[in-house]
């Protein structure tokens, strides 16, 4: 009886762990699968919506419980109550599961699956945020809005994020490393490197996550949870053979199919999850690049010099200070240190920059610039009254930043 109780604990635990990952991991990867996001992941994801709310509020007692799509934010009030839906929700179905699991004999497979599952969810998303390395979006480089204010006013993750963006070269090792523990991770030979690799770049992560507040902790944290459940059933052979030095060999066995029915849909399976998911995310990444970049031939920090004419009834804070010309936005710093923010809608041929007007649509504002000599005069529209000022414009290689460059041979250490 004492036996049954001491085996019982650890299958009933797994029923759980396996059922908390599969509901973390849901709706994966239905949303890649063409017309299924509509059908099946959206269906999904909003039931699990309600059953949060519900949690939420009334298990938990957070009668404003509110949920706007993030933001951009993995790191919600709302994520962390589905913290806690998971949990509740996958200890019932593992008592529903461990109750019947003399009478089907499939239960036994439930956590082994978990691990199959896993290892696509966390190959193929290392592979996604692997791709983005190599495209603009995640990490940008300087941008003259960046290096036109105070370091000081950055926040934790905006200093990251300038950090890793600065050098193309680290992004580069930043990508393949992801890419590479993801793509081992996609089959059975290579499982053990894979997970090994993914749980030291995985661990990067989630400290730098940590470290600088970025709100991507839930999800780094159970990327390198889920790496380390890949990774424990080969534990005991890894410290025997690279710590203890002893003589063995990992396990492997090859897959066997009684049918053949069986051995195509498994190949019909491994070609979507392999194949057309890492392709389909690359060719998203590509397209979206379209919609990041923009070619301003007028990028440039303008530092105004003078007023020409008009401007009169401005208020001597209110009077413009710099402004700053960076893809598709234009920025207006005001002489107190304001900023307002335009969004660039065209750049015509003879420098007329049409901006984003107001929000009914009437006073649309323009910005025409024209070059005279080392100089450059600013006729603007904003409102009722027409002016024109004159400025010096800064461009990105008269940084310091950007113009030190690399040197292989250093004097003295250039710390500034």
């Amino acid at each position: 009886m004492k036996t049954e109780k001491t085996s019982a604990l650890p299958t009933f635990f797994l029923l759980w762990i396996a059922g908390y990952a599969f509901l973390f991991m849901l709706p994966f990867p239905v949303r890649h699968i063409p017309f299924a996001h509509e059908l099946i992941a959206a269906p999904i994801s909003l039931g699990m919506e309600n059953l949060n709310f519900l949690v939420g509020r009334q298990f938990l007692g957070l009668e404003d419980l509110a949920y706007d799509g993030g933001r951009g934010s993995g790191d919600t009030r709302f994520d962390y109550v589905y913290l806690v839906t998971w949990l509740l929700l996958s200890f019932l179905l593992a008592v529903l599961l461990f109750l019947l699991r003399n009478k089907l004999t499939w239960i036994r497979k439930t956590y082994p699956s978990m691990i199959v599952y896993a290892r696509y969810f966390v190959g193929l998303t290392l592979i996604h945020y692997g791709v983005a390395k190599f495209m603009i979006g995640q990490f940008p480089g300087p941008s003259l809005i960046s290096m036109e204010e105070s370091f000081g006013d950055f926040s934790p993750m905006g200093l990251a994020w300038r950090f890793f963006g600065y050098s193309d070269l680290y992004k580069v090792f930043m990508g393949l490393s992801e890419i590479t523990a993801g793509a081992l991770l996609l089959f059975r030979r290579t499982v053990v490197v894979g997970a090994m690799l993914s749980i030291a770049v995985v661990t990067n992560i989630v400290l730098v996550n940590f470290s600088f507040d970025v709100p991507v902790k839930i999800l780094s944290s159970h990327l390198l949870l889920f790496s380390v459940l890949i990774l424990a059933p080969y534990i005991k052979q890894l410290f025997c053979l690279l710590i203890l030095h002893r003589p063995g060999q990992l396990s492997y066995q090859p897959r066997t199919f009684l049918s053949p029915k069986k051995k195509w849909a498994y190949r019909l399976v491994k070609y979507y999850m392999v194949v057309f998911v890492p392709v389909s995310m690359m060719v998203g990444h590509v397209l979206s690049q379209s919609y990041r970049s923009f070619d301003n031939p007028w990028e440039g920090a303008y530092e105004v010099i003078g007023l020409e004419s008009g401007q009169q009834d401005f208020q001597p804070n209110e009077a413009w200070a710099k402004v700053i010309l960076d893809g598709k936005t234009l920025v207006v710093e005001r002489v107190s240190g304001d900023r307002s923010y335009y969004s660039i809608v065209e750049v015509g041929e003879n420098g007329v920059i049409t901006l984003s007007g107001s929000a009914e649509g009437k006073d649309t504002p323009t910005l025409h610039l024209q070059e005279e000599g080392e100089e450059y005069q600013l006729a603007a529209r904003f409102g009722d009254e027409p002016f024109t000022l004159k400025a010096k414009r800064k461009m990105k290689s008269d940084y310091f930043l950007l113009s030190r460059g690399f040197h292989w041979i250093n004097e003295y250490p250039l710390n500034r």
